[in-house]
């Protein structure tokens, strides 16, 4: 990219978030891990937002330019103790949490050289009577000349 890293555009993410979500959310971090073996190991403390980097690639636009275009996953880990309903709806729930995410990542640039954050999906991956997890994939792009 046009100078910035891997690791400054999921640092961005995280600090954000942080800022954004404050206290509501226990945990927010970067992961690259198996996200349902920590689950179960209770790796975090719930409330959880984690920041997954999940592919790069180029894309040429002229013979000695490049998109180069990031994706990342945001996953939203709730365990509720008033219900799965409760779980998704209340304040600090998955909705709300995705809500926080959304505001805080799409059409933003995060202060970095990078084109506002896109929001490509959100879907939810686990509802049972103790955890709700949803992702949310983000696409972001650099130009980058040769």
């Amino acid at each position: 990219m046009t100078g910035v890293s891997w690791i400054e555009v999921e640092d961005a993410m995280v600090e954000a978030l942080k800022n954004r979500l404050g206290p509501t959310v226990k945990t927010v971090a970067s992961y690259q891990g198996n996200w349902r073996q920590a689950l179960r190991e209770e790796t975090w403390r719930l409330p959880a937002v984690l920041v997954m980097l999940t592919a790069s690639r180029a894309e040429q636009i002229a013979q000695a330019s490049f998109d180069v275009i990031l994706e990342a996953k945001v996953l939203v880990l709730v365990r509720h103790f008033r219900g799965e309903a409760a779980g998704r709806w209340e304040t600090g729930g998955a909705y709300d949490l995705l809500a926080g995410v959304r505001e805080t990542l799409w059409h933003q640039d995060l202060g970095l050289d990078l084109c506002p954050f896109a929001l490509v999906r959100e879907e939810p991956l686990l509802n049972n009577g103790e955890f709700s997890v949803y992702q949310a994939y983000y696409r972001t792009a650099a130009v980058r000349d040769r």
